[in-house]
């Protein structure tokens, strides 16, 4: 995507098109709307946390929103254009539960491995949590991701997949009301 984008191209437009679950006109009017916001085609780190911000106004959401943005992010240079936009937004209004699952997998994995640790568990919780202004939220993350692993490392090697996450979600109840809330 361009440096100011102030035109979709038909490239871009074909990707956004294919990729995501919206119509052409529906297209055209969110590049409307990211136009208008985001006037150089692009979203960056601290616009980002601004909107964030205002998601969790009591709490800290600085650290969450870096999770959430490098989800965006697909391609790492640190900006968010509108064909990535798009493709999550898609996933967030009319994506599967499968597929809003395996970008909550992304989330969690945090060095992108494939396999989801405790710890990494505990990261995000914790930064959820601060977000929401919750009480002790590194106690509280400590003790629900030791519930995701027993609940969701079904092969007891110390992990969890992204196929085990996606296929047992419902073991776990507190993590599917914390999936709900992102």
């Amino acid at each position: 995507m361009g440096k100011n984008q102030t035109k979709l191209s038909s490239k871009d437009f074909s990707d956004v098109l294919g990729g995501t679950k919206f119509t052409d006109q529906e297209i055209r009017d969110w590049f409307e709307r990211f136009k208008k916001e985001f006037p150089k085609g692009k979203i960056r780190r601290p616009e980002f946390l601004v909107i964030y911000a205002r998601l969790f106004p009591d709490g800290d959401a600085g650290e969450f929103t870096d999770y959430i943005f490098r989800t965006y992010d697909q391609n790492a240079d640190g900006v968010i254009d509108f064909r990535e936009f798009m493709m999550t937004v898609s996933i967030a209004q009319r994506g599967s539960p499968e597929e809003k699952l395996k970008w909550a997998f992304r989330l969690y994995d945090l060095d992108g491995n494939g396999q989801l640790t405790e710890d990494e568990i505990e990261t995000v919780l914790t930064a959820i949590y601060k977000a929401r202004s919750q009480d002790n939220p590194r106690v509280k993350a400590k003790e629900i991701a030791k519930e995701f692993l027993v609940n969701l490392d079904s092969d007891k090697d110390g992990f969890i997949s992204e196929e085990e996450f996606v296929r047992e979600i419902g073991k776990c109840p507190t993590l599917k009301e914390l999936l709900q809330g992102i």
